[in-house]
């Protein structure tokens, strides 16, 4: 085991780096490649998980059309390019993400790049998105709760 060495921001910002920088080369079938995160940062999920949430109040608050809603899943596949894959060039637009997502699984792009990578960070990044759902359930409970005892008190 190696000596243990004083904590200092370079050594935090180097073995950042080392664990969170390091990225692989997929080649596609079209003749193209592009480059996805190995392991993705907790910073980077948060980032990502901020921006879907901020999707879905703005299509919930726009009251957009059922059609839109049902390709929600084509928005975090857009995302999860966006945030850890060299594909940054994203649309914006809900309805342009909608389209190129649709481009890109025709072509078989969009499966090969989800198939590159690792199940584990996949399953990282799900398992955030479970723990913000059930937080979510409890917090919409407490305040439900409190909606009601406050009902109650004003009878």
């Amino acid at each position: 085991m190696s000596k243990p060495k004083p904590l200092t921001i370079p050594s935090v910002r180097q073995t950042h780096a080392k664990q969170f920088g390091d990225r692989e080369k997929v080649e596609l079938k079209s003749g193209h490649y592009l480059f996805v995160q190995k392991s993705f940062a907790k910073t980077n999920i948060q980032r990502f998980l901020a921006e879907y949430i901020e999707i879905l109040e703005q299509l919930k608050k726009n009251h957009v059309d059922s059609s839109v809603m049902q390709n929600i899943t084509f928005v975090y596949y857009m995302l999860l390019l966006r945030h850890f894959t060299s594909l940054t060039a994203i649309p914006s637009k809900v309805e342009e993400m909608i389209e190129v997502c649709g481009k890109l699984i025709d072509l078989d792009i969009l499966e090969q790049v989800l198939n590159a990578f690792d199940p584990k960070e996949l399953e990282k990044m799900n398992a955030y998105i479970r723990k913000i759902e059930e937080n979510s359930r409890q917090i919409g409970q407490q305040v439900g709760e409190l909606l009601n005892s406050a009902a109650a008190a004003e009878q």
